[in-house]
């Protein structure tokens, strides 16, 4: 029993580790559009109007589907009892699979119609303090990407169907697909487009999505589940996946709701501080956030909840228990140290990320400047993400709905104050959004050491206690580093930060990993 539980083990370490590789590289290639984006528009009048346009129909998406699409469906996928000989869900359950994608995509497409009808008021709503020009650009780029949402429900669906069939890689890679299309476009074809170059960049957007999903076809045949056009408003496992729905989809309202929020409170900051391309810049430094945090937080999570639905669903208490307490300890233990490495080196991150073409020193030292405050939002995201996930599991979507709600309203309080009151220019933004992270997180702790009996344990916070020393300790050795390596960000070379911030990592890893060896972190019970 022993070895098969190390082989499991063993075999969940790689699989990991394989889903973060390939979610490093799709965030690799994410990074280099928009180094590539940056290079092409900087901070300029239309690289605003494209960043608030791209912003608004995904988040529409987020905060109206994207949580819902796997939150309700991944738990009713995995309730089905009849199983392969591999134990993936087949036949029943892959029906509801098809009527569940189809319904989707109907009602993204409704989502789009309304985004593109209402594109103008909603545009002007979440770029005030813009130019009129500015606007008007937002507005048709806007319309041009909308219906990408369509295609983004229908991913997201079979994403979901893969993971629950135990096929995780193909999915952690569509985003590289996506993200290598617009690179394709910025690298090739946009500088010869000129002017009309932002519009072009908005149809690869929306043709990248496209792409995204047509991917999925073969990894979906090979793990035989065959797409049928089949609509059945009547089917019980969809309306017990559309009951769970609406929590779930106001569960997921704290990070888009953060983009939008933070794009308001951009704005005014400047209006009122003179901060050249405000929103442009919070955009940049949330993408930095979102790109380590994602990475490091996605693919634990993402591998976590078929598993503890199917669990949930058997009445598996125990091995249920040790799973979650394994994914939040292996998520703080990664997730912590990078934190802080990255808030002391997030001028040289910025610098080796952005600094070039129209990306001009300041931009990157203003980008710098809102990051260093969103990053200590990561191991409260890391919370977030996976609690919610495990809430979902156990049909209590209301709780990370509470959470949200609670987030969303720290994050415009804290935003509302420290705008108001003219403190932190660009960094408010990045110190409300950290904000709702950590309020969201606080309230789904609570939650869970009342509801949840078995999950938090006083090893688990031991463990987390231990983690953040090691934490310190990396905050510590990288800082002591960086000083004895002197030098402005956004006054050297590319090569001259890329050295420093290797030099300055590099020993502050390897004290962790000794600290975390005497200091003996159990990373499973």
């Amino acid at each position: 029993m022993a070895d098969k539980g190390n082989k499991t083990g063993g075999r969940a370490v790689k699989t990991v580790a394989v889903m973060m590789g390939a979610t490093v590289i799709a965030k690799l290639l994410g990074m280099l559009r928009g180094v590539l984006q940056a290079n092409a528009y900087g901070t300029s009048s239309a690289a605003n109007a494209f960043t608030a346009a791209s912003k608004l129909p995904l988040a529409f998406f987020d905060m109206f589907l994207a949580a819902a699409v796997l939150g309700c469906f991944i738990p009713v996928y995995n309730s089905f009892k009849e199983r392969d000989a591999d134990g993936s869900s087949t036949k029943e359950a892959d029906a509801f699979a098809c009527i569940f994608v189809n319904f989707i995509v109907v009602l993204c497409g409704v989502l789009a119609a309304v985004g593109i009808i209402f594109a103008e008021p909603f545009i002007s709503l979440i770029t005030r303090g813009l130019d009129a020009q500015t606007v008007a650009l937002a507005v048709t780029l806007t319309r041009i990407m909308f219906p990408l949402v369509m295609f983004t429900g229908a991913a997201y669906t079979l994403v979901g169907v893969l993971q629950s069939k135990g096929s995780f890689i193909a999915p952690a890679l569509i985003s590289a697909v996506s993200n290598a299309g617009v690179v394709l476009y910025l690298a090739v074809f946009n500088e010869p487009l000129g002017e009309k170059g932002i519009y072009g960049l908005a149809v690869a957007y929306l043709l990248s999505w496209l792409i995204q999903l047509l991917t999925l076809i073969v990894p979906l045949h090979r793990k035989g589940f065959r797409y049928r056009l089949l609509f059945d408003l009547k089917n019980p496992a969809l309306i017990r996946a559309l009951k769970m729905a609406p929590p779930i989809m106001i569960g997921s309202w704290l990070a888009p709701a953060g983009v939008l929020i933070g794009q308001y409170f951009a704005a005014q900051v400047a209006a009122q501080s003179g901060v050249a391309g405000a929103t442009t810049v919070f955009d940049y430094a949330n993408n930095i956030y979102i790109i380590i945090a994602g990475t490091l937080t996605y693919s634990i999570c993402n591998y976590t909840f078929p598993k503890i639905s199917k669990l949930s669903a058997s009445g598996e208490t125990h091995e249920f228990g040790e799973t979650v307490r394994g994914g939040i300890t292996s998520a703080l233990f990664i997730v912590i140290p990078f934190m802080a490495a990255a808030t002391v080196l997030r001028g040289e991150g910025t610098a080796i990320v952005y600094m070039r073409g129209e990306f001009t020193p300041t931009d990157a030292a203003n980008t710098a400047r809102a990051l260093g405050f969103i990053l200590p939002a990561m191991p409260f995201f890391c919370v977030t993400e996976l609690f919610s996930r495990v809430f979902y599991s156990k049909n209590m979507p209301r709780i990370p709905m509470y959470a949200a709600l609670g987030g969303i309203g720290a994050n415009f309080a804290v935003g509302a104050l420290l705008v108001n009151f003219k403190l932190l220019d660009i960094g408010a933004v990045g110190a409300a959004n950290a904000a709702g992270q950590a309020a969201s997180a606080i309230i789904l702790l609570i939650f869970a050491s009342k509801r949840l009996d078995g999950v938090l344990s006083a090893r688990l916070a031991v463990n987390a206690v231990k983690i953040i020393c090691g934490g310190v300790l990396v905050f510590a050795v990288t800082f002591v580093m960086r000083r004895l390596l002197a030098s402005t960000p956004f006054e050297a070379s590319f090569a001259v930060n890329a050295i420093k911030a290797a030099v300055s990592f590099a020993p502050a890893v390897i004290a962790y990993l000794l600290f975390a060896k005497l200091a003996k972190i159990k990373i499973s019970e």
